[in-house]
C-alpha cells in the first residue's frame, strides 16, 4: 500500500502502473516470508516454489490492476479505497489459498 501510494503521489506514475510496481515489490518480500516463516517450508527446492509462487503472482498482479482499473476508473472510487477492496477479495479468495494448498504444500 505505501509503495502504490508513493509511487502514485510523489513519484507520479498512473496508479494502474504503480500498482503493478507495488505488486511486485510485494510479491518478492511475501515469497520470502511465507517460504521462512509463515508456512515454514524450506525442505522443498526453492527454485520448484518460486516457478509456482510467480505464477500465482502473475495471476494476483492482473487481478490487483484489472480490479483496481475497473474500481477507479468505472465506478469511480478514489483509487487507495479500490486498492483496499481488492486486495482483501484476491487475498482471502485467491492468494491465501493458492499459496497454501498448492505453492507451499
Amino acid at each position: 500500500m505505501l509503495s502504490l501510494f508513493v509511487l502514485t503521489e510523489y513519484v507520479g506514475i498512473y496508479y494502474v502502473y504503480s500498482a503493478g510496481i507495488a505488486s511486485a515489490l510485494g510479491a518478492i518480500t511475501s515469497f520470502l516470508a511465507l517460504r521462512y516463516w509463515a508456512f515454514k517450508r524450506t525442505e522443498k527446492k526453492i527454485i520448484g516454489q518460486a516457478f509456482k509462487y510467480v505464477m500465482v503472482s502473475g495471476l494476483v498482479l492482473l487481478l490487483n490492476m484489472g480490479g483496481i482499473y475497473i474500481l477507479t476508473d468505472i465506478a469511480g472510487f478514489q483509487y487507495m479505497i479500490s486498492k483496499i477492496i481488492i486486495a482483501s477479495f484476491i487475498g482471502i479468495f485467491i492468494s491465501f489459498p493458492l499459496f497454501r494448498y498448492w505453492v507451499y504444500r
